[in-house]
């Protein structure tokens, strides 16, 4: 069945709220919209505990300024602008003026998104300026807008957008976030259960942010660790009698003829034959 909106009026925050939910598609009414005076929007742990819900929001500010804020960021939007946040969890919405502000609300289950990719962008300023959010923007200004099959059409490619917008993200990724993963790389490079999985859950982001974060440096994350587990085998390989096998085992290499051939690969002699280069006169334990 196709998602369809139903408008559904908030006294007590003055906003325009479309739901988009499962059911059979009966006419959709008319959006609904108001423009408000400064107002301050709070909802509490015990608010949150008592209703229950599991919407997920997405508001398009249409006049004013206004600020949303929760999981320890705060977004300013403007007219254009879009910002997620999340009714399972506290939050708040300020207006120091006149606004308006349109709020498209999903049920969460409906949202085919990790959570991580979903805490990652709650209170974060999505600007139409390019990317997703320069199509998310007029499109989402037109449904609310629209009635009757044409409102129904729009509606139901809606949810994809929102799953776009989401994986999208911020228009600029935390700027220490990947000096914190290289570091954690670095620190856990002699375990051969390494992954972009266990990164990633380590520092509650998707395997999919993960993976965007390292493309902008054109070198995958399974590279990148490979690249650093090479290079600290070659220095032990320099500097220490240890077997080959032994360093492999070392750096997170579970195979020794793996990593021989991934060695030879990299720097185009096996790794015994490096370690004559690089100390004449010495002969491995290997």
């Amino acid at each position: 069945m196709p998602f369809v909106r139903a408008a559904e009026r908030r006294h007590s925050r003055r906003r325009s709220v479309l739901r988009l939910r499962r059911q059979r598609p009966p006419r959709p009414p008319p959006a609904l919209h108001r423009a408000c005076r400064r107002q301050r929007v709070r909802r509490t742990p015990r608010l949150v505990a008592e209703a229950g819900d599991e919407f997920v929001l997405l508001g398009l500010q249409t006049l004013g300024p206004g600020a949303v804020t929760q999981d320890g960021r705060r977004a300013v939007i403007r007219p254009g602008d879009l910002v997620f946040y999340d009714a399972a969890r506290p939050y708040e919405l300020w207006f120091p003026g006149e606004f308006e502000m349109k709020v498209f609300m999903v049920p969460r289950r409906f949202l085919g998104v990790a959570d991580a990719d979903l805490h990652r962008v709650t209170a974060t300023t999505l600007r139409p300026a390019a990317g997703v959010p320069a199509l998310a923007s007029p499109f989402l200004a037109r449904l609310s807008a629209a009635e009757g099959p044409a409102g129904e059409r729009l509606a139901a490619s809606a949810l994809n957008l929102l799953e776009s917008l989401v994986l999208d993200g911020a228009e600029t990724p935390e700027p220490t976030l990947l000096l914190r993963i290289r570091a954690f790389i670095a620190d856990h490079l002699g375990e051969p259960g390494l992954s972009p999985a266990t990164i990633a859950a380590a520092h509650r982001i998707s395997v999919r942010y993960l993976h965007k974060l390292f493309s902008a440096d054109g070198v995958s994350v399974v590279r990148w660790i490979q690249q650093q587990r090479l290079a600290e085998s070659r220095r032990d390989l320099g500097r220490t009698s240890a077997t080959v096998a032994a360093i492999a085992h070392r750096w997170g290499f579970s195979d020794a003829a793996h990593f021989s051939c991934s060695f030879k690969a990299a720097y185009g002699v096996s790794p015994r034959e490096w370690r004559i280069a690089s100390a004449p006169g010495r002969v491995g334990a290997d």
